[in-house]
């Protein structure tokens, strides 16, 4: 998603991929787009929708113990182990910062029983916000054993929309490096 803030008039972008938006997020006003309802795969930017259920629905002092849904995750990770205590808090800086599989996991179990009903809690958030181009399948963005989390450019700029009215997600997703409480060292903003 693309955020500006533009005095002037907005002429058409050279853009060569399949789609985008640019959305004013005050008022969802779409300024400039290119098939914003085409759906598709839309990876890791599934931890944002994670992240705000968590958000929406946890407590940030809440401590988790790691169990085998670390397991499940592979890729991309903030190396959290079975058997470690960590905080909601913690586990959402390595999610947003780090893009931490292993982290979704954890949170979808805790917050939601099993990474199943948390997932349902993903698609009532969508249908919620209106988001009716969305379907979550997993809490990570991983694709290799469902049909992935699918969305369009357009849903997901609603979402940005609505996550920056949240303060705590402001919070997290403005930090360059994050010193994790349960003192096992600093997370770095992945920038991509």
């Amino acid at each position: 998603c693309v955020f500006f803030m533009s005095i002037t008039p907005i002429r058409a972008m050279d853009f060569s991929g399949k789609a985008y938006i640019v959305m004013d997020t005050f008022n969802k006003t779409v300024l400039e787009a290119k098939n914003e309802h085409y759906v598709q795969s839309v990876a890791s930017i599934s931890k944002i929708m994670t992240a705000i259920v968590a958000i929406e629905n946890g407590n940030l002092d809440d401590e988790y113990e790691i169990g085998e849904e670390v397991n499940q995750a592979w890729g991309s990770g903030v190396y959290i182990h079975i058997g470690d205590h960590i905080n909601l808090r913690d586990l959402l800086h390595g999610l947003l910062l780090r893009s931490g599989n292993d982290a979704a996991n954890v949170i979808a179990k805790n917050i939601g029983g099993d990474i199943p009903h948390f997932v349902e809690m993903m698609n009532k958030k969508a249908k919620d916000i209106g988001m009716n181009d969305s379907v979550f399948s997993n809490a990570t963005g991983l694709d290799e054993e469902d049909a992935g989390n699918r969305s369009s450019a357009y849903d997901m700029a609603l979402l940005m929309s609505y996550c920056s009215q949240n303060p705590i997600f402001n919070d997290i997703v403005m930090k360059q490096t994050y010193k994790r409480e349960d003192g096992g060292g600093t997370w770095r903003s992945e920038e991509r």
